[in-house]
């Protein structure tokens, strides 16, 4: 004789019980013809033939030939749920209301089920009008047991029950009473919990597939299939989708010890998963439903489920919000805070988990916020976890993995760890208390096994329902995925960090060591450099002033020492330059500069060093060619590029410049045929002090600061430059990009308002915040405006609008939508809930 137990009970096969409950009939047809296969014994009661005469037949044996029709032309649907229930009559009159479905792995069948109706034939059963007012009221619920409050007011009073209640289930599958309506004078069931037992896993299942399970009399006896196996699969019919199918035996014994006499489930299941019930119990006898009530009721809780799963993500959404919030700042305090173990020992650490205490645990010491065990219990809860090779772990009750525990449920019933690096034992560490608490079951939550005389053992469902409360203790409030995965998360920055710290550690050494080497050839350039024309001022100052050289020889001196003064002030500009950036010193005077007629310039002043040198020089300059920037420092751009161009491209060589308008930029290329740039240096060209020939032995003059300088004017102008070549000896091309100038900006200064704009009257004068973290779209926007007449304040972001606004009061405001961290949306929505909104106009 084998053991009974619970799981016997779980593994019961309730979707092929193989009868009905006798409210109605089920007939299973084979399609197209709607031959009738296996029908239920009491087919009799409701129509004047027996079970045996009708199969083998069509339904026209038991329904009208326009019924008949009817079916058939449903059976092109691909889902019955949406023609179902199809009201029909039988071959004698009498009405009755069609739901009809097709079984699981029973090919070619359609099942029928006729219930007895007052609908007239070509009508349909609607929704109870009252649905619409309970829809309105769920949808005014702002919190979860409103919410459920409400369904079961509203579902009592739709369907009549003397007992409504909702049943929402835990991570075990134990069940608890969150909500009720009942009777006056019965017992209330509120607060109860119900064992996972109640409800096996395959009960789980069918309430999962079919939203809605009806008993109108617990008493009822059922009435079986004919044949019992379906003859073409040989196995019993599927009735998973059957809203008569026949429930467990021990289901209905079940409903008998609790006292009912008729019951309804409605399943509340998000995302395919079931979460509750709404229970419905009645205790005056029995008690049927009508389908459309049935389906209003279904239909609530769908409503429900939707509702609840609505305000659980709301929950979620705002847990995730200060989630990120804690992250942030300790992101915040790690960039600012060099010192890891100060700048992840903050409140934040705690609240990223919501959790009573904290521990960091770091080579360098152990720093505990909030209520945690001693410093010798965090030791020993490290080294088991080291042992233990958990990267992350969580529980609820610490005690049932690391005994010694036991004596911290104070502050460290429940726990998160992340290692940090688990071989330097480093680890971040969240604590939560032992929270007590009082579990009211209904009755014992067991099921027992008796014996009766001879026959074997029977489970049978709980008798007695009478309060029974189980103290828990040693566990702390369940952790939420989000925490776990944001100390995860928190786990994964740090060990990027740890990686990065020494990569930095290591580039700064090679930086350190490149540095130390750059400094060395910049000494020895620059005392080169300076040198070199001192020696020649200096010797040809002393010949003039010997009064030794003739006419001729004293206008050469002359010619020297002016050239090398020049040479000597360029150098040190260049320098007085390369300072004025590093300190943020060096600004621009801005106006419209017409860049085509500047380069020009620059080529007629560069012709006679090209001419002496043999190369020859191609121009391509597109006239329309309009920036707005600095026309000496631009000049300095192109000046530096031609120069290093004729420079290091040998005699008899050839340089390209072009000027294109390529999109809202202005391209200014310049490419030679000289000596090319190495692979290895390509990419340091823009670096100051950076030459391919450096030292006292370079072949070139100059301190390596010309394209240092370059690329600062054109990205100080909005603009990018790049450079390319194909190796030493293959030449190289040098590419500036300049923003086109705006539309306002070829207009006469003098004018306030563009010739190709028109300005509506509405904004002179009007006060106008414009936010928007693109800079090219900022100032265009703003000179539009302010050429218009009106008053501009231009800001790159929500905050500091945000700042502007408690500041001052402006009559428009005009917000990009997409900009990081706070987006347009969520600036407007800010705005609209601060007191005092009404200062933007």
């Amino acid at each position: 004789m084998h053991a009974v137990t619970l799981d016997t009970c779980a593994q019961e096969p309730i979707h092929v019980p193989g009868s009905i409950q006798p409210r109605g009939v089920l007939l299973a047809c084979g399609t197209p013809e709607l031959t009738i296969v296996q029908a239920s014994a009491n087919v009799g009661d409701h129509f004047a033939i027996a079970v045996e005469q009708v199969l083998g037949r069509s339904l026209d044996a038991v329904l009208s030939d326009e019924s008949v029709v009817r079916i058939a032309q449903c059976l092109g649907e691909s889902d019955l749920r949406l023609v179902n229930p199809l009201a029909v009559d039988a071959r004698d009159g009498r009405t009755f209301e069609a739901i009809m479905h097709r079984p699981p792995h029973a090919p070619d069948t359609i099942v029928v089920e006729l219930e007895p109706s007052d609908l007239r034939p070509h009508a349909r059963s609607t929704f109870d009008p009252r649905l619409r007012a309970a829809i309105l009221r769920l949808q005014s619920a702002k919190t979860a047991d409103d919410l459920s409050r409400i369904a079961v007011e509203e579902v009592r009073a739709i369907t009549g029950f003397d007992r409504v209640m909702v049943y929402r289930f835990d991570a075990e599958w134990n069940g608890e009473v969150v909500a009720e309506s009942r009777r006056a004078d019965l017992e209330p069931f509120l607060g109860l919990h119900y064992p996972a037992s109640d409800i096996p896993a395959q009960a789980r299942r069918l309430y999962t597939i079919n939203w809605l399970r009806h008993i109108d009399d617990v008493a009822y006896v059922a009435s079986p299939l004919v044949p019992g196996n379906h003859p073409a699969t040989g196995a019993p019919l599927d009735l998973s989708h059957a809203i008569l199918r026949s429930v467990s035996p021990i289901h209905i014994q079940y409903l008998k010890n609790m006292g009912v006499t008729a019951s309804m489930s409605i399943s509340l299941v998000r995302d395919g998963e079931l979460t509750g019930l709404i229970a419905c119990h009645h205790y005056a006898g029995p008690w049927r439903l009508a389908f459309r009530t049935r389906e209003t009721a279904e239909y609530l809780g769908q409503a429900l489920s939707w509702q609840l799963g609505a305000l659980e993500t709301a929950d979620q959404a705002e847990c995730a919000r200060q989630v990120q919030e804690a992250e942030a700042r300790l992101m915040e305090a790690m960039a600012a805070n060099p010192e890891l173990l100060d700048s992840l020992a903050r409140p934040e650490l705690q609240k990223l988990a919501e959790a009573q205490g904290a521990a960091v645990v770091l080579s360098e010491g152990t720093r505990r916020l909030g209520n945690t065990p001693g410093k010798q219990a965090i030791a020993d809860i490290v080294r088991w976890l080291q042992k233990a090779e958990h990267d992350v772990f969580a529980t609820e009750k610490l005690q049932d993995h690391f005994a010694p525990a036991s004596a911290w449920e104070d502050s460290a019933a429940g726990m998160i760890a992340v290692a940090v690096s688990r071989e330097l034992g480093e680890y971040l560490l969240w604590f939560r208390p032992s929270t007590e608490r009082t579990v009211e079951w209904a009755g014992d939550p067991r099921k027992s096994v008796v014996q009766t005389g001879d026959a074997a053992p029977r489970l049978t469902p709980r008798g007695s329902f009478a309060l029974w409360r189980e103290i828990v203790r040693g566990s702390s409030l369940p952790w939420d995925p989000l925490q776990i995965e944001a100390a995860s998360a928190l786990r994964r920055v740090l060990l990027g960090g740890v990686r990065r710290r020494a990569s930095e550690l290591r580039d700064v050494n090679d930086r350190l060591t490149e540095t130390d080497r750059q400094k060395d050839d910049f000494i020895a350039t620059v005392s080169h450099e300076l040198r070199t024309p001192l020696n020649a001022i200096s010797g040809w100052t002393h010949l003039l002033q010997t009064g030794s050289l003739d006419p001729g020889k004293t206008a050469h001196a002359l010619e020297v020492i002016a050239r090398n003064v020049k040479s000597q002030t360029e150098l040190i500009e260049d320098l007085l330059d390369i300072s004025r950036m590093t300190s943020g010193k060096l600004t621009l005077s801005v106006d419209h500069v017409d860049l085509a007629n500047l380069v020009a310039q620059v080529l007629d002043e560069v012709a006679l060093a090209a001419e002496a040198k043999g190369l020859r020089v191609k121009r391509v300059l597109e006239s329309d060619a309009s920036v707005l920037g600095d026309a000496d420092r631009l000049r300095q751009v192109a000046s530096n590029l031609l120069t290093n161009a004729i420079k290091f491209t040998p005699k008899g060589g050839t340089i390209t410049v072009a000027l294109r308008r390529r999109s809202s930029d202005l391209e200014l290329s310049v490419r030679d045929t000289g000596r090319g740039i190495a692979a290895t240096l390509l990419p340091h060209v823009f670096e100051a002090f950076k030459q391919g020939d450096s030292g006292a032995g370079q072949r070139s003059g100059g301190l390596g600061l010309g394209l240092a300088i370059t690329r600062k004017l054109v990205e100080l102008h909005g603009g990018s430059i790049t450079v390319e070549s194909d190796g030493e000896g293959q030449g190289a091309t040098f590419r500036v990009g300049l923003p086109v100038a705006p539309a306002s900006a070829r207009t006469v200064r003098d004018t306030r308002r563009g010739a190709d704009i028109e300005c509506p009257p509405q904004l002179e004068g009007l006060q106008v915040l414009i936010v928007e973290d693109d800079r090219d779209s900022r100032d265009l926007l703003q000179t539009i405006l302010a050429g218009c007449g009106a008053v501009v304040t231009a800001v790159s972001d929500a905050q500091t609008a945000l700042e502007r606004l408690s500041e001052r009061r402006f009559d428009l405001m005009i917000s990009d939508i997409g900009m990081p961290g706070t987006d347009g949306f969520e600036l407007l929505r800010t705005l609209r809930s601060r007191e005092g909104a009404s200062k933007l106009a």
